[in-house]
C-alpha cells in the first residue's frame, strides 16, 4: 500500500522555521533609538520663622546685670542707680537671646512707689524670613490685695471706695492700672534702621560701632544728636481688657514719614546691605512695616508711677502676660486674621 506524502505541508513548515530564524537574527542585530533623562533627589522643604527675644531691665537708673561672680547667687543683680533698688540685690528682666518661658519676666517689681520709673530694652530677632509682628497684653489683673489703714480712710474724692466698703472685698479691684503709665518707642539710634545684630552679653546694649546709640535704653528725640526714635505706643494706662498693638502698622506709619530711605531702598523691602554684607542705613525699615528676616529690632518698653498717685494704690498689684507674635509675610496680606 502506498502512503501519500504531502509535499506542500513540509514546504510550509520549513518556511515558518526560516521566518522564525530570520526574526531572531534581526532582533539580535538591530535596537530602537532611545534616551533617558533623570532629575535626582527632588525636594520641597518648608521654610521657617523663629522668634528670639532678649531683654535688659532698668529701674530708677539702675540696670539689672548678670552677677559678675557666676558661682554666687543670685544670678542677676541690680547695679548702679540712685539707691533704690539696692545695688547687689536680686533682679529679673534681663536675659540673652532665647525663647521665652515661665521664668522670663520683663517686669517683676514688688515695692514700687510714686515717682518710680523703669524700662526694658527688648530686642526681637526673627529668623530667617520676613514676617508681620505684633505685641499683645493679655490676662490683665488689677488687684487691691489688702486694704491698709491709709486706703480705708474716708477722704473726699477718694479713688478707693472698695476699702471704705463694709466689709471690704479682699482682694478687690485695684487702682494701680489706672495709676501707672506705659509707653514704647523704637530704639533705633541715630542712624535710620538697624545696623547692629544683637547684644554682646546680658549687661550691655547693642554695642555696635555702626550706630552707638542703637539699643541704648534711652529714647532720643533730636537732642543732643540728630537721632529720631519714634514712639510706637503712646503713654497711657493698661486696658483691663487687654491690648493688641500691630507693630507693623506703627513701623509703616513711621516709614511713610521718611524721605531719606527712598534712595537707598528704592523697592522698600527693608533689605539694605553694604558691599561687605553688613547692614546699611534704613535696613529693617520696610514700607509695609514688616520685620526683615534676621535683623535685630530694639524697642524700649517703659513705665512710670506719677508722683501724684495717692494712697488708693497702696499694696495694689498689676499682673499681665506680655506676648510678641510673628506670622509669615509672604502670601499673607491680612496677618493674624481668623
Amino acid at each position: 500500500m502506498t502512503i501519500p506524502i504531502n509535499v506542500n505541508s513540509k514546504i510550509l513548515l520549513s518556511g515558518a522555521a526560516i521566518a522564525a530564524a530570520a526574526a531572531l537574527i534581526i532582533g539580535a542585530t538591530f535596537a530602537f533609538f532611545s534616551d533617558t533623562e533623570t532629575s535626582v533627589n527632588n525636594t520641597i522643604q518648608a521654610g521657617s520663622i523663629d522668634l528670639k527675644v532678649d531683654s535688659i531691665s532698668h529701674y530708677n537708673e539702675a540696670i539689672c546685670i548678670a552677677n559678675p561672680l557666676p558661682a554666687t547667687a543670685p544670678p542677676f543683680i541690680w547695679s548702679g542707680g540712685e539707691g533704690w533698688p539696692i545695688p547687689g540685690t536680686a533682679c529679673d528682666g534681663t536675659w540673652t537671646e532665647t525663647d521665652l518661658g515661665a521664668t522670663h519676666k520683663f517686669f517683676n517689681l514688688t515695692d514700687v512707689k510714686p515717682g518710680d520709673d523703669g524700662e526694658d530694652t527688648i530686642s526681637l530677632h526673627v529668623y530667617d524670613n520676613d514676617s508681620w509682628g505684633r505685641f499683645v497684653i493679655s490676662g490683665v489683673q488689677d488687684l487691691d490685695n489688702t486694704c491698709t489703714e491709709p486706703e480705708s480712710e474716708v477722704i473726699p474724692g477718694s479713688l478707693d471706695p472698695e476699702c471704705t466698703a463694709s466689709p471690704a472685698p479682699t482682694p478687690g479691684p485695684g487702682e494701680l492700672a489706672s495709676s501707672i503709665s506705659f509707653y514704647a518707642w523704637l530704639d533705633q539710634g541715630e542712624v535710620l534702621g538697624f545696623q547692629c545684630f544683637k547684644p554682646e552679653d546680658s549687661n550691655t546694649g547693642a554695642e555696635c560701632d555702626a550706630d552707638p546709640l542703637e539699643g541704648d535704653n534711652e529714647q532720643c528725640t533730636g537732642e543732643p544728636t540728630e537721632c529720631d526714635e519714634p514712639t510706637l505706643i503712646a503713654p497711657g494706662n493698661v486696658d483691663l481688657g487687654g491690648e493688641i498693638h500691630n507693630i507693623w502698622q506703627g513701623l509703616a506709619q513711621y516709614n511713610s514719614s521718611l524721605t531719606d530711605c527712598n534712595s537707598v531702598d528704592p523697592d522698600g523691602d527693608g533689605h539694605v546691605l553694604n558691599p561687605d554684607g553688613t547692614y546699611a542705613e534704613c535696613h529693617g525699615l520696610a514700607d509695609d512695616g514688616r520685620f526683615v528676616g534676621s535683623a535685630t529690632y530694639y524697642f524700649g518698653l517703659a513705665w512710670s508711677v506719677p508722683e501724684g498717685v495717692g494712697n488708693e494704690a497702696q499694696t495694689d498689684s498689676l499682673n499681665a502676660d506680655l506676648t510678641f507674635e510673628v506670622e509669615q509675610h509672604r502670601n499673607n496680606p491680612t496677618p493674624f486674621g481668623p
